[in-house]
């Protein structure tokens, strides 16, 4: 090498330690950043996001018949996974914009029913819960949504709720919002199933005692579920796992795992199914007839939208030898199907989703939707109804009710 070419010493020198400053800055960074990550998600896991039912909006039904409402001309703010939620509701106790009783003249109404996912958790505002979303996407001029969804609902709180306020405002079509995790449960322990404090609903364990069989209650002591790959490596650190979701690297697959308790969600994937469980099956398929009866008695059309968790959508395999994601869908389809009933399962096009592009439906931490699951989910009903609801209109005359084998 030429020696006029050649770095001087001394600058050479520089360079090696400033090379050497900016690396051991780096390092000091990445090991802060991955203290305080690891911190923020220990004390996240500390406080967990508040149910509909653990906040101040619920009060007994004032009709004296049993199950509870919504407080009118409520509006509260929490906050869920580092987002601020604003939680409200008009002077009829729906988590809705206000609307008069009088339906408006040209504008047919679509009443949604519906426990904490139909009433909008976790979606920012009511606009960007599944109900607003869907209304996005029909024509506002001519069709106008009602949110009746109340948290902790099952389909008997529904139907007495149908029964005394919704068919009031007069709709055309009912659309029952039905999370397969734990409508099946709520139904099954009644109307009696918790009691209300402070605006809050706790669930009554003596009702569960006396409902459930012994055999069903047992603690479940296998733990949470694991992840499908176990993370190795860098995937362990903090500073990955918040990167992984932007990048899409995020492994959101998990290995399924049936509990055994009547109160856990996977309990209704299991098979074969107990006694207890297809007795709340067909309480719940009784339960969609009534209520089918009802809005047909006033000229209403009804149809069913199946909600799934984030279990059966994250799930690695759809079946193995005590399991099958796709139950209790297949039951209520079966019976939707012979009843004549319009019916949406989102379990496929949820699963399709998470696989083409790797991303949450749901909160993490939590088990309801967050803004991007609502807006999926919004987007898929205003398509069925477009498509399936509106277009088979006309009640039709109720059937016995079956209890179908898929």
């Amino acid at each position: 090498m030429d020696a006029a070419r050649a770095p001087h010493p001394p600058l050479r020198r520089r360079v090696l330690l400033w090379s050497a400053t900016l690396a051991i800055a780096a390092v000091l960074a990445l090991l802060t950043a991955e203290v305080g990550l690891r911190a923020h998600e220990a004390w996240q896991r500390g406080r967990p996001a508040p149910l509909p039912a653990h906040l101040d909006l619920l009060r007994e039904n004032p009709h004296g018949t049993g199950s509870y409402r919504l407080k009118p001309n409520v509006r509260l703010e929490t906050r869920v996974g580092g987002r601020r939620v604003l939680v409200r509701t008009n002077s009829h106790g729906m988590p809705w914009r206000e609307v008069e009783v009088a339906k408006a003249p040209g504008r047919q109404r679509v009443a949604f029913l519906g426990d904490s996912f139909a009433f909008g958790c976790w979606a920012d505002t009511v606009e960007r819960s599944l109900v607003g979303v869907f209304e996005d996407g029909v024509s506002r001029a001519r069709w106008e949504a009602l949110n009746f969804g109340v948290g902790g609902y099952g389909l008997l709180d529904m139907e007495l709720l149908l029964r005394e306020e919704v068919l009031r405002f007069s709709p055309d079509y009912v659309v029952i919002v039905l999370f397969t995790g734990n409508d099946f449960r709520d139904t099954f322990l009644g109307l009696d199933k918790e009691r209300i404090v402070n605006g809050t609903a706790e669930l009554d364990e003596e009702n569960v005692r006396r409902r459930v069989p012994p055999e069903l209650r047992a603690e479940d002591t296998r733990g949470p579920r694991a992840r499908a790959e176990e993370p190795r490596g860098a995937a362990r650190m903090a500073v990955v796992r918040r990167l992984a979701p932007l990048l899409g690297l995020e492994n959101l697959a998990l290995d399924f795992a049936v509990r055994r308790n009547f109160t856990m969600f996977s309990f209704w994937q299991g098979v074969p199914y107990p006694p207890a469980a297809r007795a709340a099956t067909d309480q719940v398929l009784a339960a969609i007839l009534r209520m089918r009866g009802l809005a047909a008695a006033q000229g209403a059309d009804l149809g069913v939208v199946a909600l799934p968790t984030a279990e059966q959508v994250h799930s690695a395999r759809t079946s193995g030898l005590d399991y099958d994601i796709g139950f209790p869908q297949a039951y209520v389809q079966v019976f939707a199907r012979e009843q004549g009933i319009p019916y949406l399962d989102l379990l496929p096009p949820f699963r399709d989703d998470v696989r083409e592009r790797n991303r949450r439906l749901y909160v993490e931490g939590d088990i309801h939707l967050n803004n991007r699951g609502h807006a999926l989910a919004g987007r898929l009903v205003a398509d069925w109804f477009r498509c399936c609801v509106k277009a088979g209109a006309g009640p039709r005359p109720p059937r016995p009710a079956t209890s179908p084998t898929p």
